[in-house]
């Protein structure tokens, strides 16, 4: 039998704004949770400073795809591009 690997915890945690705005954020702050649909298709992101509160995901490919995710009720900007609401912001994967 082979032995199990340790589970991965990864956080994604906010640097700025992704145009490198940082007033008004919370920079260092983890993702606590994240509602894409909320907001109308605007999402709805909550940050703490506790790691403990914060979301985790197993794989960095599970954070990226929660950091791209496309809401179902707003799945398009009015530019005609994917709507990913979280991608406003510049994030890091830890």
């Amino acid at each position: 039998m082979a032995a199990e690997l340790p589970e991965t915890e990864v956080r994604i945690v906010l640097i700025s704004f992704a145009d490198g705005r940082t007033e008004d954020l919370p920079v260092g702050a983890y993702l606590a949770s994240y509602n894409p649909e909320g907001d109308g298709g605007n999402g709805v992101a909550i940050w703490t400073r506790d790691p403990a509160q914060a979301m985790t995901f197993a794989t960095g490919e599970a954070a990226t795809a929660c950091y791209r995710a496309v809401p179902l009720n707003r799945p398009l900007r009015s530019d005609g591009r994917p709507n990913r609401p979280l991608t406003q912001f510049t994030v890091a994967f830890w």
